[in-house]
């Protein structure tokens, strides 16, 4: 299949304890209720081994990804907290998922994973660890600022954003709040912190189109949507708003005549600056759209054996386009050889 043909999921999780290769979930983390319902969705006993667990997760996810219809997900890396003088703070890293054990399973599986490389800009090496990561293949970066812990309009970021737009590397930002992980500061979640990287000319898509992920607020959207004619190089992914927190940007998505009347966007033109993203292992839920989608469909979605496709068929039920299925193509760092 030509890589221009590919239909991508660019946000997808793995969660690993595997401290040998550099991964780590925190006590705190591992004995939260998100962390316990995503485990009883994907059916994985908490008790196991931490190593049965991970082989689960990963079992599932491959699973889940080949009966749907989409050709590859990026699965992503996650650094942990860094000082602004780079020391290395252990006690509020919840979740940390190394580059290496990261670009490892992309090389084991390279007809199901893209590599998401993740490089906190406090590491003392940020620089050379994103040459490393470029090297190794990644074809995009992952930062969560509200639990990494900075300050996305840091002027001290701005070398590292340099390199980023160096290396054709986009910036793939959580936006809005933060739910599954503990948080340092969700105001570093608003999208207007996002102008430094945009102004160095870096290739910027907003996690979750901004959306906040609180049910009926819709500030940080509203910011998302009054940068995107400012700025030809930011971009939204639509992950996680097929669940209940974020349904409302959805619904918001799909109808054109609220976003001319309140935002002045056609449809046409904001989604042409959307990619498709799931937030895997975060589920989809059909039930958050019951004024939307009958019964018969939400029963039909729910009987998907895929939480992939679950997700892509309420978004198309709702009058998202294929288009955003493969528009990955046209911003990731691909070598051609996927």
């Amino acid at each position: 299949m030509k890589t221009e043909n590919l239909k991508i999921d660019i946000h997808v999780h793995l969660v690993s304890h595997s401290t040998a290769s550099g991964c780590l979930v925190s006590p705190k983390l591992r004995h939260s209720l998100s962390f316990w319902l995503i485990a009883k969705q994907l059916n994985i006993d908490t008790r196991l081994p931490a190593y049965q667990q991970d082989e689960l997760y990963l079992t599932r996810l491959i699973q889940s990804l080949e009966r749907s219809e989409l050709d590859r997900a990026v699965l992503l890396a996650l650094d942990g907290v860094f000082h602004e003088n780079g020391d290395f703070d252990e006690s509020r890293t919840h979740l940390l998922i190394s580059n290496s054990h990261v670009a490892s399973l992309c090389r084991r599986f390279p007809k199901q994973f893209l590599f998401g490389a993740s490089v906190h800009p406090f590491r003392p090496n940020a620089l050379e660890e994103l040459d490393s990561c470029a090297n190794l293949g990644a074809v995009l970066l992952k930062l969560l600022p509200n639990s990494q812990g900075f300050d996305p309009a840091n002027p001290r970021l701005k070398p590292y954003y340099h390199k980023l737009a160096e290396l054709k590397l986009p910036l793939l930002i959580h936006t809005g709040h933060e739910h599954a992980l503990p948080v340092i500061n969700q105001d570093y979640g608003r999208p207007e912190r996002l102008r430094l990287a945009l102004d160095e000319g870096v290739t910027v898509i907003a996690a979750h189109a901004g959306s906040i992920g609180r049910p009926h607020f819709h500030e940080t959207f509203d910011d998302f949507l009054k940068l995107l004619p400012l700025y030809p190089n930011l971009f939204g992914d639509t992950s996680a708003l097929t669940g209940f927190f974020r349904a409302y940007c959805l619904k918001l998505l799909a109808n054109p005549l609220t976003l001319m009347d309140q935002y002045g966007i056609s449809s046409h033109d904001l989604f042409e600056r959307l990619l498709h993203g799931s937030d895997y292992p975060i589920p989809p839920n059909p039930l958050a759209f019951i004024g939307e989608l009958n019964r018969k469909d939400r029963c039909a979605i729910a009987a998907r054996p895929s939480q992939f496709q679950q997700d892509i068929e309420i978004k198309r039920r709702l009058g998202l386009p294929d288009e955003i299925l493969t528009r990955a193509n046209q911003i990731l760092r691909l070598t051609g050889d996927e």
